[in-house]
């Protein structure tokens, strides 16, 4: 095992905000945990020392110290007295998979899934519609923003809309509990046939910054997915968001011969 030694200048390490009503504590966790995250902190690579922590976030030893205790009861740093601060590998890292549903993968990995609504409207197809409902203009649909988690730790948003003409009274549904294809296949007996995807990255703006608790800007992945029923018609489109670090793009291909 190779120790790589981080200095406060090659981290990027910049005072906490003490104007704001989040705790320095938090501000430093969260702080320190964006960058094991985007991988400008790898495993084995060893912290800074705590006063030079404190010294650069400008906050007393104690401050540091609960931060560290955080990301140490998460299991992502080692603390050794005498030694240091060592950042651990994380084998039990997040991973999302293409064609299977943000609620059944939280579900699998044991974390209590949920969502926020934070936005819901009636609205009707037009121009402005995802390019895969075009031929849908002029039907009524469904708008539907949700921040989702996996226990309290937000792992995605997404931005929805759903063709109305099969599920009158969607919008009566709790989408803050409830899965939307369990809605669609269960109470509405909708047989989904297939989804497509499409996977790039974009740059996190405040917004998303705010609601993944980003500390500073980073990449963020983007994966738009439209939804087809059996009888070939697109039913859902959805532009989903997520930090890089708990989605894996994974697919099997089977070799036939050339």
């Amino acid at each position: 095992m190779t120790i790589r030694t981080r200095t406060i200048e090659d981290l990027g390490i910049s005072p906490v905000d003490s104007s704001i009503s989040i705790p320095l504590n938090q501000q430093i966790y969260m702080d320190l945990l964006n960058l094991i995250q985007y991988g400008q902190l790898m495993p084995d690579d060893m912290l800074p020392p705590e006063m030079e922590l404190a010294r650069s976030y400008k906050v007393s030893r104690q401050t540091v110290r609960d931060a560290l205790s955080r990301l140490h009861n998460k299991n992502l740093i080692q603390r050794t007295a005498g030694r240091g601060t060592i950042v651990l590998d994380r084998p039990n890292r997040i991973q999302f998979f293409l064609g299977r549903s943000i609620t059944q993968q939280v579900l699998e990995m044991d974390y209590t899934p949920h969502s926020q609504v934070l936005q819901i409207r009636s609205i009707m197809i037009d121009q402005k519609s995802p390019p895969t409902l075009l031929d849908k203009i002029g039907s009524q649909a469904l708008e539907l923003v949700r921040l989702r988690f996996a226990d309290k730790d937000p792992v995605g948003i997404q931005y929805t809309t759903v063709i109305t003409n099969d599920c009158p009274d969607l919008i009566e549904h709790d989408f803050e509990v409830n899965s939307l294809y369990q809605i669609l296949m269960t109470e509405y007996n909708l047989l989904i046939d297939s989804v497509e995807h499409a996977v790039n990255a974009i740059s996190a703006d405040e917004w998303h910054q705010s609601l993944f608790r980003m500390t500073r800007p980073a990449p963020l992945l983007q994966v738009c997915t439209t939804t087809y029923l059996d009888s070939g018609d697109p039913i859902e489109c959805t532009t989903s968001i997520y930090k890089p670090d708990m989605y894996e793009f994974k697919f099997i291909h089977t070799y036939s011969g050339y």
